[in-house]
């Protein structure tokens, strides 16, 4: 990419900015930035014209075939300049701030329409990698996502939401977390809680899972590019059954979320809500409760239905469906099959299928953790916040506790009156979140399960992690650390940044930091206070949890392996 590409580039970034930094209140200082931006803008265009006729070998050539773009600009020049003028200078020149602010956009968007074709190139570089086309789709989500929640129908009072709101609200609904600085409830019309939904859907699944969902639905045939990056967001790799598994995951997910949102439904409806509002309520917290995205259209969450085991019920079942991954519902289902087969003598039913040694490490682990959170929870609150409550009510909430915690994000209980240490256990649990493969967040339980397996073998004196009879090759461990010590390392920064910003108690910033990078959504009420670099720090914390280390660090990494040399082994003292 040559020099004014990136002009170019940089030029697209700002005048994006500026247009964010329009929709803030209007005052001096918003006035300032937006000018500054805009000759920034100018600046770094004019720039790269003038260093692209240098640098042509032929410039008169150059300039004959290139003398539109330069008309263009010539006449973008002089109508941006006198609409600074009469900005600057002409007290009564009513809309010429609007005007230089239309000039420019349209210029920035003529600028990219000439050079598509070699940020097309780039992209493609770019896509190489499966792990950058990941993060570059999720960013690209969250950004058209902050936009169409600062337009003025996502909010009933018809103005949107501030910049730095609405990009901690979409980042918060694409890597499904559930913070949330402004009430959904209230805050947001019926436009912008339908473009949360969207957002909720998109991150559970990934854009890229969808788009080439699309594909395959239309009988389009995946390049080898495509497949290796489906191949890599699903954690397969056998490429054959690619576009199959495809199909299954999306197909499945829609209809796990429609029988949730049917239920959901019938219990809406028979609490008189109109036959809108509650088709609307059970498709959002239907796919917020598969996706373990925790977002709710009631203030209180899921507080006022702690008495009915129908709603909490149907949301935690919604909800450990989408923690478990889908690999793991397709390894269930096709067990229940086989023994179906068996029971019933059907043909070619011969033997029982046996799930992977996966999904018998996340269904043993997750049952685990939902009995022992289970217990827990009500040993340290059933005389403390559920003091009140009757029994069934009290096993219910932390039952339903137990199963949220693990990043779904809703509460049936008020957080802020949790003792200190309810929040400590909960710390664990959050940290070490939902399967690899779904949708919840965390390190995982997979890693949890290989690190195990190391101390142990290490305790057994054996050479070989294992699980049962089945080895783990050690590859898979040094991941499961290194995610271990990635996690550790982005919570520590995370809540430094916050007890320097954010006059709160330290327990519940590390509560914050632990909730927004395991994308659990839980919070002690400190959310919507937070400073603005508070905010900006759970956006990256969020971001990052979503994303996971292995593709961050994957994203940054050499394209290629720089060779196979062995060095001599050196003497480290260790221990």
């Amino acid at each position: 990419m040559t020099k004014w590409d990136r002009m170019n580039i940089v030029a697209l970034i700002l005048g994006v900015i500026a247009l964010f930094v329009e929709q803030a209140d209007p005052g001096p200082l918003v006035a300032a930035i937006v000018h500054a931006l805009d000759f920034c803008i100018m600046l770094l265009v004019i720039l790269s014209a003038i260093d692209e006729i240098r640098n042509a070998a032929y410039r008169w050539n150059y300039v004959r075939n290139n003398w539109a773009s330069l008309l263009f600009l010539s006449v973008f020049t002089g109508l941006f300049l006198y609409s600074k003028y009469l900005a600057f200078f002409v007290t009564d020149a009513v809309g010429f701030g609007a005007l230089a602010a239309a000039l420019r956009n349209v210029f920035l968007v003529f600028k990219v329409l000439s050079r598509m074709r070699k940020l097309l190139k780039l992209f493609e570089r770019m896509a190489a990698k499966p792990a950058q086309t990941v993060v570059v789709s999720f960013a690209l989500v969250i950004l058209v996502g902050a936009i169409s929640l600062m337009l003025g129908a996502s909010t009933p009072d018809g103005r949107g939401l501030g910049f730095l709101d609405a990009l901690f609200t979409s980042t918060s609904a694409v890597c499904v977390t559930g913070l949330v600085v402004v009430d959904t409830a209230t805050a947001l019309s019926r436009f912008g809680q339908a473009a949360v939904l969207a957002l909720i859907q998109i991150g559970g699944l990934g854009i890229m899972l969808f788009s080439f969902f699309v594909m395959v639905a239309l009988r389009r045939r995946l390049s080898l590019k495509d497949r290796l990056t489906v191949s890599y967001m699903l954690s397969e790799d056998d490429l054959s059954g690619l576009s199959r598994s495809l199909g299954a995951i999306v197909l499945s997910t829609l209809g796990i979320e429609s029988l949730g949102a049917i239920a959901l439904f019938i219990r809406f409806a028979a609490l008189e809500y109109s036959v809108a509002d509650a088709a609307f309520f059970a498709a959002f917290h239907a796919v917020s409760a598969f996706c373990n995205a925790g977002f709710a259209l009631f203030s209180d969450s899921l507080e006022s239905f702690r008495r009915d085991p129908f709603v909490t019920a149907t949301v935690a079942l919604l909800i450990v469906a989408g923690g478990i991954s889908f690999g793991v519902i397709r390894d269930v289902r096709a067990w229940l099959r086989s023994v179906a087969g068996r029971l019933f003598r059907r043909e070619g039913a011969r033997r029982v299928l046996v799930p992977s040694q996966n999904s018998m490490v996340v269904l043993s682990i997750t049952g685990i953790l939902l009995l022992s959170g289970f217990i827990a929870f009500y040993l340290l609150e059933h005389e403390g916040v559920m003091a009140d409550y009757g029994l069934g009510e009290q096993y219910l909430g932390s039952f339903f506790q137990s199963v949220t915690l693990r990043t779904a994000g809703f509460n049936s209980v008020p957080f802020g009156s949790l003792r200190d240490a309810t929040l400590v256990f909960m710390l664990l649990f959050m940290f070490i979140g939902g399967a690899s493969g779904s949708t919840a967040g965390g390190i995982k339980v997979n890693s949890l399960a290989a690190m195990g397996a190391y101390l142990a073998s290490f305790l057994r004196q054996e050479r070989q992690a294992r699980i049962g009879r089945a080895s783990i090759a050690p590859e898979k461990i040094g991941r499961a650390f290194l995610i271990l010590v990635f996690g550790l390392c982005a919570v520590f920064f995370g809540t430094f940044i916050l007890s320097l910003t954010e006059d709160a108690p330290f327990l519940d910033v590390l509560f914050e930091s632990v909730s927004a990078f395991g994308t659990v959504g839980l919070s002690t009420g400190i959310t919507p206070g937070l400073s603005g670099v508070g905010k900006s720090t759970v956006i990256v914390l969020m971001f990052l949890g979503r994303l996971g280390p292995l593709t961050i660090l994957t994203a940054a990494s050499r394209k290629e392996p720089q060779g196979f040399v062995e060095y001599p082994q050196g003497d480290l003292a260790i221990g």
